[in-house]
């Protein structure tokens, strides 16, 4: 008999069809097998029976790195072949295609990377089916040798014969190369420019001499420097104009993390998981400089997941390896670029002429309760689909927010979120969006049908969809800020109706004001709100997020305080006047405004520094088995909705800490506040609608603190509660969560 055999899901850039081709001459099946724009089908000759094995086989026994989501058979006219062959790959067909993310370095590949009679050896770049660059170096699909950046280097009689024998790992390896014919290392100089073994040896070098590199790696370039070296980390921090905010280690191994972090079951196994992403790991010990990671409590940590990084780690031990950027810019791509910085802090530039299409930051992950929530999402996890059970009657583009933006391409039940960009106030950042929308369009072959974006009408994702809306004559569809939040919960977990408990610093409320301390009662994709912190005037525009001072000043005004100092004058007069002035409900600004006020930190470097240093500051103080000042929310219900008086609860803290109450007890007294405040406001809503599931999203529930101590006594009054956990609780996860809530329009 002969069957046709359609094969879905992740089966390109894996070694798919070589797998399926000796599958198929081991068990003396004949016919062919081919790509068809990112689905693989399968001819195949043979007796029944061994036909049912072959497709039982198709189906439970996987290379590494495939996702077979579907196997259908068909019956066709019996053909006749001599043999099993591969066909090359066709362009197209109406499925959209599974692309694999970047695979890191397998262990057959590593083995070989220090076997010195392997012809590979000490190859930077050594790669098979089962590793290496993918979505990073794709310019269209089928992924193959010709739609991919590999294919400016011209195949070695040797590499050629493995890439064509039919039991060889590297047999279809669209990566493969050697020392004779792939990318090889250059290293540039002030005054001199370097080769392969001697690039790597003065790399390293450097690197113990206390200096900063820069390397490429698969999806953009990283600066690196030993995290032990005062002078290199505090020389990386005036390269990248980051002042405070912590570097990412890599380490050598598992254990050495083990020996300066505190890693359960569940963290091993995301260290090590197919995405090799940075995971946020408790300190159990500093070994390392002190500006490598500050104040935080947390070290990001991850392990070598490219040949190169394998190489330098093995000879320089533990790297500080962050994203190759000027803080606020994209990681860097393109060699020219990085080239042309003229700065005293950066001492070569380590890298390659294998062109990388696309930026990908590393991912970073951590585990809360037992499960992953993905603080960042980029290589590793991009291009793959979050698999939702809701199917899109129509294909949807969501642009998300301006803040750590990314996009959402839904079609069917699959929806690709784009990696994390940044800030689109910046012009580069803005410009890798947009190309990356471009791109990512063009290669799932996802022509939108309707765009839908935030409320906001000064972000510039909203312009940018009302100017592609109106050339397009496409329906746009704008989703509010928390609800959007809210649903990417919802999406996730495949709930249709829930009590949403939405905090973070800032979103454009349907009333024009500044929300963020929001209680919302969710339904498909209607929403209503139930409850909210009581609105403060604040002052000073976008200062007011940097500025956690002039937040403060702006709560002790008020509850009516005076103090005679210009900058509260300042504040006073601005008020007064209605001069830059806003309405806000804002769960951020109230956690800044706290932090200040105990003088713990007064000012966002980075986002999100005040609340950070306020979380760690109560979780100091409860680890040395400190007791909480009583702190509570008062809470009234005024025209059947919910009102909480933030600035009641500040001027609580105020007074206490101005007669003595310690900073920690209050730290701790205000996180225990919050979340009986959560709680009593979902039981109030339970009471009136019945809704028992509860979701949190918001960049306000990064608090680890916070989210434990909510889903704890939420649990214990009998609620479900949800969080985010492929995709960001941050603005991160907003594309999705407004893609979803479009999914019936």
């Amino acid at each position: 008999m002969t069957v046709l055999i359609t094969v879905h899901g992740i089966v390109q850039g894996i070694g798919y069809r070589p797998f399926v081709a000796r599958l198929a001459q081991e068990m003396g099946i004949c016919g062919s097998v081919m790509n068809i724009g990112g689905i693989v089908t399968i001819v195949a000759n043979g007796e029944k029976e061994t036909i049912d094995i072959f497709v039982y086989r198709l189906k439970f026994h996987q290379p590494k790195g495939a996702d077979v989501t579907e196997i259908l058979t068909k019956i066709i006219p019996e053909r006749h072949y001599d043999s099993f062959f591969i066909i090359p790959s066709e362009q197209f067909n109406d499925t959209t295609p599974l692309i694999p993310a970047d695979l890191p370095l397998c262990d057959d590949c590593k083995r070989e990377l220090y076997d010195q009679d392997n012809r590979r050896y000490l190859y930077p770049f050594i790669s098979c089916v089962a590793c290496g660059p993918r979505y990073s170096i794709i310019n269209s699909i089928p992924y193959d040798r010709e739609t991919i950046t590999m294919d400016d280097f011209f195949m070695c009689e040797e590499c050629e014969k493995e890439y064509k024998e039919a039991y060889n790992r590297r047999r279809h390896a669209q990566t493969i190369s050697c020392h004779d014919c792939g990318p090889q290392l250059i290293l540039q100089l002030n005054d001199s420019v370097l080769y392969k073994d001697q690039a790597l040896k003065k790399s390293i070098e450097l690197l113990k001499l206390g200096k900063v590199i820069a390397i490429k790696g698969i999806g953009g370039y990283q600066f690196v420097c030993l995290p032990t070296d005062k002078n290199a980390v505090d020389n990386l921090r005036l390269l990248k104009h980051r002042d405070k905010k912590p570097f990412a280690v890599m380490f050598p191994n598992l254990d050495l993390i083990k020996e300066c972090c505190k890693v359960n079951t569940e963290e091993e196994k995301l260290l090590t998981s197919a995405a090799f992403s940075i995971v946020l790991l408790h300190k159990k010990k500093d070994i390392f400089y002190e500006g490598v990671s500050g104040e935080s409590r947390f070290i990001g940590a991850f392990l070598p997941y490219t040949p190169l990084h394998q190489l330098l780690i093995d000879a320089c031990g533990a790297l500080v390896m962050t994203s190759g950027n000027i803080t606020s810019e994209p990681i860097i791509i393109n060699d020219e670029e990085i080239l042309s910085l003229r700065t005293p802090y950066l001492a070569g530039v380590l890298y390659n002429k294998r062109r990388i299409v696309t930026s990908l930051d590393d991912s970073v992950a951590r585990i809360i309760r037992g499960k992953i929530q993905l603080v960042r999402r980029s290589r590793g996890y991009v291009p793959l689909p979050v698999l939702l059970k809701d199917e899109s009657k129509q294909a949807i583009l969501a642009m998300g927010s301006d803040l750590k933006s990314s996009f959402c391409l839904y079609k069917n039940n699959r929806a690709y979120l784009s990696q994390y960009f940044g800030d689109m106030e910046n012009y580069y950042v803005s410009k890798a969006y947009k190309d990356n929308l471009i791109r990512m369009t063009q290669i799932f072959k996802i022509k939108p049908e309707i765009f839908c974006c935030d409320l906001h009408p000064g972000y510039l994702t909203t312009r940018f969809a009302e100017e592609l809306a109106k050339k397009q004559q496409i329906k746009l569809v704008k989703i509010q800020h928390h609800h959007a939040h809210i649903a990417s919960v919802m999406a996730e977990h495949e709930i249709t109706s829930c009590i949403g408990v939405a905090f973070d610093g800032t979103g454009f409320g349907t009333d024009g004001a500044v929300w963020g301390g929001e209680f919302l009662l969710c339904n498909n994709n209607n929403f209503q709100r139930c409850g909210h912190l009581k609105y403060i005037t604040i002052c000073g525009g976008d200062e007011a997020a940097r500025n956690a001072r002039l937040t403060a000043d702006c709560y002790l005004n008020a509850v009516g305080r005076k103090f005679d100092n210009d900058n509260f004058k300042l504040v006073q007069n601005a008020i007064k006047n209605n001069i830059n002035t806003f309405k806000c409900s804002s769960m951020g600004r109230l956690f800044d405004a706290v932090s200040a006020v105990l003088q713990i930190k007064t000012e966002n470097s980075y986002e999100g520094e005040c609340a950070i240093a306020l979380e760690n500051t109560a979780v100091a103080y409860k680890e040395n088995d400190g007791i909480p000042f009583n702190l509570n929310f008062n809470i009234k219900i005024q025209q059947e909705k919910i009102i909480i008086d933030q600035v009641k609860l500040l001027n609580d803290i105020y007074l206490a800490y101005t007669d003595g109450v310690y900073k920690g007890a209050l730290a701790l007294g205000f996180h225990m506040a919050v979340a009986k405040m959560v709680l009593q406001g979902c039981e109030f809503i339970r009471k009136q609608s019945g809704e028992n599931k509860v979701a949190l999203s918001g960049g306000v529930f990064a608090n680890l603190l916070l989210i434990d101590d909510c889903i704890e006594i939420m649990e214990k009054a009998g609620f479900s509660v949800y969080i985010n956990s492929v995709v960001p609780t941050n603005d991160g996860g907003i594309s999705l969560g407004q893609a979803w809530l479009c999914k019936q329009l």
